[in-house]
């Protein structure tokens, strides 16, 4: 008999369900290899699941009918530690995450971070230009693999932390190609921890109104959500504690590596101070101006990493485990690198990857959490400033190599028609397939992947 031929449609959803099967697989057997690893250790046993105790509490609190923002939890480490989210967060996540004991819960929450990092993987390869199926499918699993050794995730997953779901939420709104809901993901990601807000000011400046309002809404319906359900609590949070900053912890303990952070370490204060501000707000400015220079240049993925760093930089408390931001940028210059075989590109890659996975000012016995004010020597500062200071660096060298690879003379943002051709993701050059849509083939440029030439020498 002649075998009955398998259509490329199913194929490709047998293809799919085998990757997203991997995925899960690979990430509960990360989550168990992470328990394992760091209940183990002194140092980070003292730390394991320190965050998501205050959720489940909060999840508690929700559910005996009391206030979240009256909840306090005392750890042996880190002292008294509030609930600091919306009402919104509680009841998505914490209110069913609740009913688990700790373990199974810690389980649950860091296979669930890890699967929401494979597709922030996968999402970040199709941004750099990966078209082949088979090979972004193993790609991602390596990619899951690789990138939860970087030291903001091993964070998340010691900590217990909520950044990989708006790191998702938010890559999503910036891969769709339909402009209909673009920018949805954004605002919800804001409605649940307020620090993605940043990109609805890219998208402003960027004049995608329709993505910006989008944004705007779907944020707003959040908060509404949390007045109808928890008003009270609702009432307290967006009246005042969400700008409470100082109800995150010591602005100069070392894992802040915001720029504020720096600045208290090194001035031996944690008093904000007029022209703190004021350096602040250059830094922001600026970040901003590179952030619409890369996407004017037709690189929105660049754009989209230099506003997430600008930030890091400037919010008053920027934990290690909030930099996973980074992480679609690492993606994107591992396979540029690849394809332009680039040895200069490859070894800045090497160097930003080092960065943000070894934590040097552990290693060099520089303390958590110490004592205000701190006395550090000069070469301290820097090490204890890694992180902000790599910040810095990209947004002071990024516009240079920009200028250079991807030149543009009018400065438009890609045109909507005709087309460009794009690279495949063997470096080839060849166009995109029939039927299929072509890298940057937005409305006006108006998807985060790369134009025509991004991929190639």
């Amino acid at each position: 008999m002649t075998p009955t031929p398998v259509s490329p449609g199913r194929r490709g959803d047998r293809r799919t369900l085998l990757t997203w099967s991997a995925v899960v697989a690979v990430s509960v057997a990360l989550a168990l290899a992470a328990s394992w690893i760091y209940t183990r250790d002194d140092y980070w046993s003292q730390r394991w699941t320190v965050d998501l105790t205050v959720y489940l509490a909060s999840g508690e609190t929700v559910r005996e009918g009391a206030s979240l923002y009256d909840l306090v939890i005392i750890s042996p480490l880190y002292g008294e530690m509030p609930y600091l989210y919306p009402p919104l967060t509680a009841l998505l996540f914490f209110v069913p995450l609740s009913f688990l004991p700790v373990g199974a819960a810690s389980l649950v929450w860091n296979s669930a971070s890890l699967v929401a990092l494979g597709a922030v993987v996968w999402l970040s390869l199709g941004i750099a230009g990966v078209r082949d199926d088979r090979t972004r499918s193993v790609l991602t699993v390596v990619g899951l693999v690789l990138a939860a050794c970087l030291l903001p995730v091993r964070i998340q997953l010691i900590a217990g932390q909520i950044n990989m779901f708006l790191l998702l939420l938010v890559l999503l709104d910036f891969s769709r190609r339909s402009d209909r809901l673009r920018g949805v993901g954004i605002g919800i990601a804001a409605g649940l921890k307020i620090t993605p807000l940043i990109f609805i000011v890219y998208l402003l400046v960027t004049r995608r109104w329709a993505a910006a309002r989008n944004a705007l809404a779907a944020f707003l319906a959040t908060v509404a959500v949390g007045f109808l359900v928890l008003p009270e609590d609702a009432a307290r949070y967006w009246g005042g504690l969400v700008f409470h900053s100082s109800r995150a912890g010591g602005v100069f303990d070392t894992p802040n590596q915001s720029l504020a952070g720096a600045m208290a370490r090194a001035l031996s204060s944690e008093q904000f101070t007029s022209w703190w501000l004021l350096v602040m707000a250059v830094v922001g400015l600026w970040g901003t101006a590179v952030a619409l220079f890369a996407f004017r240049r037709g690189s929105d993925l660049l754009g989209f990493s230099a506003i997430a760093v600008t930030g890091l930089l400037v919010s008053p408390v920027s934990w290690e485990h909030h930099w996973v931001y980074v992480i679609p940028l690492l993606v994107w210059l591992a396979v540029r690198s690849h394809r332009t075989r680039s040895l200069p590109l490859a070894a800045a890659t090497a160097v930003l990857v080092a960065v943000f996975t070894v934590r040097v000012f552990m290693l060099v016995g520089i303390q958590e959490s110490p004592p205000a004010p701190m006395a550090l020597a000069a070469w301290e500062q820097v090490v204890a400033a890694a992180y902000p200071l790599t910040g810095l660096a990209l947004l002071a060298l990024g516009p240079l190599w920009i200028r250079r690879n991807l030149p543009d003379a009018d400065g438009a943002a890609p045109p909507a028609s005709p087309a460009p051709s794009v690279s495949s993701a063997d470096g080839t050059g060849h166009g995109a397939g029939p039927g299929r849509a072509p890298e940057g083939a937005g409305k006006g440029g108006d998807t985060v992947h790369e134009r025509a030439g991004a991929g190639t020498t």
